[in-house]
């Protein structure tokens, strides 16, 4: 155990009424930072499995004491479904006892679906778990929200002048909108007019339950199973195809530094192309898609995305909520490929360049 950990394990102890053991940094984030950890015996504060890892998740970033209790309500709502979940079991507003909102919950076994220390691990890990990571999220899209209590939960796309029960595209544009005026990035207006001519058509539509950043590194697998969905932090109530387009949309554009088997080049955007066309070949067999809508909602998706991007490299990743490390993330080649996808897609020219979206 380090010593940031000690501290932690030590203020968490003291929090909880029980000792704390094996606790270290298991992951860390645009937004928040996870430990694991286990209790020696039976804490005062509230009822904890003993001697079984659990996972105690910071929310460091704006909002973190809405976003956290957002994200127990959801988790508390799901366990028990089709849809699995860790447990949790308590959620703590108050930064003063550890530093900040914290949410303590199971530790779910596995890994994440992607694995970047190796090309052959991560293959095969899509390859063994990827029906379950696809099926994971039609099952969620077939529950019923209202009987789950998840429609009185506040909505994750809430922009100033939409009422909260606005349909979730209308909500989503206008969050896009926002940006575009605040930014500013002029560059997106013509996408976003494209997209805001075309909401009437689409925008009423089923009422499913949406993870809206559902993607292999917030689904946990094990073996040909997956144990776990993660980070729930933008989940909303819309139409399910508007779900499949952000998954389809994050699969086919996300790039990273490091591997460079995933990087901006021909093995990775191969690999893209594969995983993408894969994912919506598979929900379509399994849950068909109105494909009309799909392809609105991949446009849509885009344009959010590159909007939250455009936000964090011109004023700062604060802004949008998330640390202020987690702009760097956000590289030139990931602002490439997500500019010609949406392109693409709205079939109007983009292009955010890096030199102009430097944070002031």
């Amino acid at each position: 155990m380090n010593d940031a950990a000690a501290r932690i394990a030590d203020r968490l102890a003291r929090y909880l009424g029980a000792p704390v053991a094996s606790c270290k940094v298991l992951a860390s984030g645009w937004e928040t930072t996870v430990f694991e950890f286990s209790v020696d015996g039976r804490a005062a504060k509230t009822k904890l499995p003993v001697n079984r890892p659990l996972v105690l998740r910071f929310y460091q970033a704006k909002d973190g004491a809405s976003k956290g209790a957002r994200e127990f309500d959801i988790l508390a709502a799901l366990t028990g479904t089709r849809c699995v979940v860790p447990r949790p079991y308590c959620f703590e507003p108050d930064a003063d006892p550890l530093g900040a909102p914290f949410l303590v919950m199971d530790r779910v076994a596995g890994g994440p679906l992607l694995r970047t220390h190796s090309f052959f691990c991560a293959f095969r890990t899509f390859s063994l778990a990827f029906f379950a990571f696809v099926r994971a999220q039609i099952e969620l899209h077939r529950l019923d929200a209202k009987s789950l209590g998840l429609d009185r939960i506040a909505p994750a796309f809430a922009p100033e002048g939409q009422p909260a029960d606005a349909p979730l595209l209308n909500r989503m544009l206008g969050t896009i909108a926002a940006r575009v005026e605040s930014g500013p990035l002029p560059q997106l207006k013509p996408a976003l007019d494209w997209a805001a001519a075309r909401a009437p058509g689409f925008a009423a539509g089923s009422a499913s339950f949406l993870h809206l950043d559902y993607h292999p590194l917030n689904a946990i697998v094990k073996g040909v199973h997956l144990t776990g969905v993660i980070d729930w932090v933008f989940a909303d109530i819309g139409d399910r195809n508007l779900d499949a387009a952000m998954t389809a949309m994050i699969i086919s554009s996300y790039a990273f530094e490091r591997p460079r088997w995933l990087s901006a080049n021909v093995s990775g955007n191969t690999l893209r192309k594969i995983f993408s066309t894969l994912y919506v070949a598979l929900y379509h067999s399994m849950a068909p898609l109105d494909f009309e809508r799909f392809r609105y909602f991949q446009a849509v998706a885009a344009l959010h995305r590159l909007s939250m991007f455009g936000i964090m490299r011109r004023r700062g990743a604060e802004l949008e909520g998330f640390r202020p490390e987690a702009a760097a993330d956000v590289t030139p080649a990931v602002l490439r490929l997500l500019s010609r996808y949406a392109a693409r897609k709205t079939g109007t020219a983009i292009a955010l360049d890096q030199p102009s979206l430097s944070a002031a």
